[in-house]
C-alpha cells in the first residue's frame, strides 16, 4: 500500500511539475502566440511520451519480478527436495553402521557387567 502512494505520489508530482514549468514558462517568454501554442504542444507530447515509456517500463519490471518470484519458486522447491533426498539416503547409508555401533555398545555394556559380577564374587 505504501508503495503504491509513493509510485501516485511520484507520479502527481511529475505531472504537477511539468504543468508549472509549462505555465512558467508561457508566462515569462517573450513569443507570439503560434509560437507559444507550438510550444506548448510539443511540451504536451513530450510529457505524454515520457508518461507512456514511465508505464512500458513499469510493466516490463512487474513481468521480470513476477518470472523471477516464479522461478525461484521452482527453484527452491526443486532444491528441497534434493535436500530432502539427500538426507533420506544419508540415513539409509548411516542406518547400518549406526545398528554396528549400538551392538557393539550393547556388547562392551555386558562385557562391563560381566566383569563386575567377577570382580565382586568372593575369591575362594
Amino acid at each position: 500500500m505504501v508503495k503504491k502512494m509513493s509510485n501516485k505520489s511520484l507520479l502527481y508530482g511529475f505531472i504537477t511539475g511539468s504543468i508549472i514549468g509549462g505555465a512558467i514558462a508561457l508566462l515569462s517568454t517573450p513569443k507570439s502566440g503560434n509560437e507559444v501554442q507550438k510550444l506548448l504542444v510539443n511540451n504536451v507530447n513530450n510529457l505524454m511520451s515520457s508518461l507512456s515509456n514511465v508505464k512500458e517500463k513499469t510493466l516490463q519490471l512487474k513481468n521480470q519480478v513476477e518470472s523471477v518470484a516464479k522461478d525461484s519458486a521452482t527453484t527452491l522447491k526443486t532444491v528441497s527436495s534434493d535436500v530432502k533426498d539427500s538426507i533420506n539416503e544419508w540415513k539409509k547409508d548411516v542406518e547400518p553402521t549406526m545398528n554396528d555401533i549400538q551392538k557393539s555398545i550393547q556388547e562392551l555394556h555386558e562385557t562391563i557387567d560381566q566383569l563386575e559380577r567377577e570382580i565382586k564374587r568372593p575369591v575362594s
